[in-house]
């Protein structure tokens, strides 16, 4: 019996236009109307979450910036900031590199230090709380994650250039254009962990959904773990299934329907 679903929100549950499907809200009344925990895990900021799903909020554990904060009914279940002697060496890394930007994830803002048009444009899809900054090594607010825009292509551009961090930070693909990095012990599948011990529910009552990989490890923490007809070949590999149907195509919301209410 599925006590718990955990799904990611950009390639997974969202459209490639960034919406919610308009089934998601009855399968999610439905879930928590039958006991079953509800959870949001993505890369986003927590006023992503917020924006989007105020309706359930209150009922929804929301995962946000890769597992390094959980918030669930106004409460902080966890935070894991990164340790600021780390950020000054991150943040020079990210301006070495041509056509790359730097920004600094808060729990309720997010800090640039440029205002190129198209990075304004790409930050903004997620989180409309900005604020442009001089240094942001000078920053002295905590950061939950940093992320680097790459213009190039992270996988093959950027990434690459942060493995020197791998050995004590978590380094992620967020995308096909973002390099995460937060704390090693802040990624999706611990904060599954977290969820599942308050509320006394296994891996084998999990179903969890992603794409990239910035969830691999979640895949790790559920028996039905569903990697995205649409994902990233090492999430397809990592995951114990694979949806019919890709992002654009709800394939989340069939595979809820089948195991959690015609099982």
């Amino acid at each position: 019996m599925i006590k718990l679903v955990v799904t990611d929100l950009d390639g997974t549950l969202l459209n490639d236009q960034h919406q919610v499907p308009e089934r998601f809200w009855d399968i999610a009344t439905r879930l928590l109307k039958k006991g079953v925990k509800l959870g949001i895990a993505t890369g986003r900021p927590h006023f992503s979450i917020t924006e989007n799903f105020k309706p359930l909020m209150g009922h929804v554990y929301a995962i946000s910036d890769n597992g390094s904060f959980i918030m669930y009914d106004k409460r902080e279940i966890m935070s894991k900031p990164l340790p600021h002697e780390e950020i000054d060496a991150l943040v020079k890394t990210s301006r070495a590199i041509e056509n790359t930007f730097p920004v600094l994830c808060g729990k309720d803002c997010w800090y640039l230090e440029s205002e190129a048009q198209v990075l304004l444009d790409r930050v903004l899809v997620f989180q409309k709380n900005i604020k442009i900054v001089e240094d942001l090594t000078r920053l002295n607010d905590p950061v939950l994650k940093m992320s680097v825009l790459d213009l190039a292509g992270a996988e093959q551009h950027a990434y690459p250039h942060y493995q020197s961090f791998a050995d004590r930070l978590k380094v992620t693909l967020g995308g096909a254009f973002w390099v995460d990095v937060t704390r090693r012990d802040a990624n999706k599948g611990e904060a599954l962990k977290v969820i599942q011990e308050v509320n006394q529910i296994t891996a084998d009552e999990t179903l969890a959904f992603g794409d990239y990989l910035n969830d691999y490890e979640m895949m790790k923490h559920a028996k039905y773990s569903y990697a995205m007809k649409n994902a990233h070949p090492a999430i397809i590999e990592a995951a114990n299934f694979i949806t019919e149907k890709g992002n654009n195509e709800a394939g989340v919301l069939d595979v809820i329907e089948a195991l959690c209410f015609n099982a």
